[in-house]
């Protein structure tokens, strides 16, 4: 790929900037070959970002590792705090609607597209549940088993509860009581695996609780 003049120059000040160096040239000409443009109309850097909507986090729950370092520019540069609270929001219940990734945008695109703005066919809306409330009922359900207890509603596992809320809210308490039930999932059968929060919630493990794949 032919590199323009007006980008080698601007290169060549960015390095000058930083202290010299092909590394630091070198890694300006590749933001422009990759595509990322918004991080050099960022001098090469990435917004700080204050608030709970992180990148990591959306990262971690769209699961699908594709054009991470592009994806991370556009989530710090570009998007607003409004775009990255709706796609934090959306993304469970889009994850979940579409379980074969093959029927899953790229996560580039998805955020380049704004895929949470556009209404998908039998996708709900997301519904927040009351976590705080939820967690004392859950360690209240399992107090005398080997299930861990929670001590704090992390942002992971509020994500993981609103999606299933969203998804199975009328479900969810039969579902656990499956779980107290199963030796496998509290550990009972001596096989050392126990259920946790995050395992339960993960929408396709909670499926198959909820299908009976383990009331044994």
């Amino acid at each position: 790929m032919d590199i323009p003049k007006y980008v080698m120059e601007a290169a060549s000040n960015y390095a000058s900037s930083h202290g010299g160096g092909a590394a630091v040239y070198d890694a300006y000409i590749c933001g422009f070959v990759t595509g990322n443009k918004e991080r050099l109309r960022n001098n090469g850097q990435l917004k700080p970002i204050d608030d709970e909507y992180t990148f990591d986090r959306w990262w971690k729950m769209y699961s699908y590792s594709v054009d991470k370092e592009k994806c991370r520019v556009k989530w710090h540069n570009v998007l607003t705090f409004e775009e990255r609270k709706r796609a934090t929001e959306h993304t469970p219940i889009y994850v979940a609607a579409t379980p074969d990734k093959k029927f899953r945008r790229h996560p580039y695109s998805y955020l380049t597209r704004k895929t949470w703005e556009n209404k998908v066919d039998g996708m709900p809306q997301l519904v927040e549940a009351d976590a705080e409330k939820f967690m004392e009922y859950f360690n209240k359900k399992f107090e005398y088993t080997d299930i861990p207890k929670l001590s704090e509603m992390t942002d992971e596992r509020k994500g993981l509860l609103n999606t299933v809320y969203t998804l199975y809210r009328n479900d969810i308490l039969s579902v656990l009581d499956k779980v107290k039930e199963s030796r496998l999932l509290t550990g009972e059968d001596g096989s050392g695996f126990r259920a946790t929060f995050e395992w339960i919630f993960k929408p396709s493990n909670f499926l198959r609780i909820k299908e009976g794949y383990y009331d044994r």
